[in-house]
Parts: structure tokens; C-alpha cells; sequence
């Protein structure tokens, strides 16, 4: 990314995380994840807001918080395009999750491949903090990082008011539409990425998302009221090239910009 001397030659990856613990006390289950790419003169309000939305999590009460930010140079930081959005609104959640794999299809993810990633999130117990990483072909997994999944890290949006504009005009809004906008972004920029499904573990939160390198598609139902089980799946080309694939999403600082015609 070209650099703009205007801008500030630094900014802050804010990254907050809570769990509490399991049954035996050591098996930590994983609550809630939130961050920030942000300048460093608005951390502190950052970090405020991050630790609110935290404390009051409808997953119930954390008794561990992590917060843990680093110094990131602008110049490493890739500029990724926003992706298209369109919704679509069903009566079941059997009939969302019928276009859920309509469109994964769609995209380039076999028919096998998108019913196993909807049958691997419906048979979770618990939920994932990641993703999992299956063939966009044969559906099988190919990541080995178990129930903690692969994590996206390290994005944010570049303009934080035309980001919320932009959702805005589809008569979009709040924080979970605006981080899986930022997350299914970045993602589909990733070289051996065909295709994403997710929905959330927030048991009021019932709207779920396929998404593809160019459109962001939002499905509802794609779970019961009061289900607290949610998961991400991402499709990947055969032979993908796991290990790139996984530090760009970990590690590599991307913010999300809004193209206009």
C-alpha cells in the first residue's frame, strides 16, 4: 500500500478476547473477540468501547479478559476492497440453509462440499473461536487446529464513517454486520479462497452469511432463537496452500476500503 505522508506512520492492532471457565475450571470456553486497527490517539476510547461490549456479552460473564495490542507500520498493511452485500430473508432455517448452499454453489463450492460445512456447524457442541478450513470440493477438512479454529486477525475498516455509510445505504448497521463485512473481506482477498459460511453463536443473533470473493450475502434464519451454537467455515481451492493461507488471516494487517463507481 502506497504510503500518505498525511496519515499517521503507525497504527495500533487492538485485540480483546473473554472466556470463562468450563466445568473442571481449566477448559476455558471462549465468550466473545473484538479489535481494532485504529491511530494511536484514539486507543484509549477504542479499548473503553472493546471492554463494554465485552462485560456485557449475551454468552454470560467473562472471568478472563485478554487485551493485547501491538504496533503495526502502515507500510506492511494491505488496502482490500469491500465486497458487495445483498440479504435475503426466508421462513425457516431449513430454507436459508437450502440458499446458503445454492449460493456456494454458485460460487465455485461442490454441492458435497457446502451440505458437509452446513451439517459441521450444525453438529458443533461448542462454538469455535475460528473457522474451519475444508476443500471447496471434496468438503474435507484440512485444517488441524481442532475446536479453536482459524482466526482472522489484524483489519479493520480504512474510514470508519464512509464504512458505516456504506452499510447504511443497504439498510445495514451495529457491530455484527459491520466486523463479518471487515472479516469476509479480508478473507476473500486470500490467493486459494473460493468461498465462506457462518452464523453466530449470539442466541438472539439468528442471521447468518455466504460469501465469495465478490459479494457479502446475508441469510436469515440460518438458525433457532435462543441457539447459542454458531461457527465459520471457509472454502478453499484443492491443494490450497494451507500454511499461506493461514498467516495472511493471523497475521497480516489489512484495513477494508469502500470503492465507488
Amino acid at each position: 500500500m502506497n504510503e500518505n505522508k498525511s496519515l499517521p506512520h503507525y497504527l495500533f492492532s487492538i485485540r480483546m478476547r473473554a472466556a470463562a471457565n468450563g466445568n473442571n475450571g481449566n477448559d476455558r470456553q471462549h465468550l466473545s473477540g473484538c479489535e481494532r486497527l485504529v491511530p494511536y490517539d484514539q486507543m484509549a476510547t477504542v479499548v473503553q468501547n472493546l471492554f463494554q461490549r465485552i462485560l456485557i456479552h449475551t454468552q454470560g460473564e467473562a472471568d478472563a479478559i485478554n487485551i493485547q495490542i501491538d504496533k503495526i507500520d502502515r507500510a506492511t498493511i494491505h488496502l482490500v476492497p469491500a465486497l458487495k452485500m445483498d440479504s435475503l430473508e426466508f421462513t425457516t432455517v431449513d430454507q436459508a440453509h437450502s440458499s446458503a448452499i445454492a449460493s456456494l454453489v454458485e460460487f465455485g463450492v461442490s454441492k458435497i462440499a457446502a451440505h458437509k460445512g452446513i451439517e459441521l456447524i450444525k453438529n458443533l457442541s461448542a462454538s469455535m473461536r475460528g473457522g474451519m478450513v475444508l476443500d471447496a470440493i471434496t468438503g474435507k477438512r484440512i485444517d488441524n487446529s481442532g475446536i479453536r479454529g482459524v482466526r482472522l486477525s489484524h483489519m479493520d475498516c480504512e474510514n470508519e464513517s464512509a464504512f458505516l455509510s456504506f452499510l447504511a445505504e443497504s439498510g445495514l448497521g451495529g457491530e455484527k454486520v459491520r466486523e463479518a463485512m471487515i472479516l469476509a473481506s479480508k478473507a476473500a482477498f486470500t490467493r486459494d479462497y473460493v468461498a465462506e459460511l457462518c452464523w453466530s453463536d449470539d442466541p438472539h443473533y439468528i442471521t447468518g452469511y455466504v460469501a465469495s470473493k465478490k459479494i457479502y450475502r446475508r441469510l436469515s434464519p440460518m438458525k433457532l432463537k435462543d441457539d447459542d451454537i454458531g461457527g465459520r467455515v471457509f472454502f478453499v481451492k484443492p491443494n490450497a496452500g494451507l500454511d499461506d493461507l493461514i498467516d495472511f488471516f493471523e497475521h497480516q494487517p489489512v484495513l477494508v476500503k469502500v470503492l465507488r463507481k
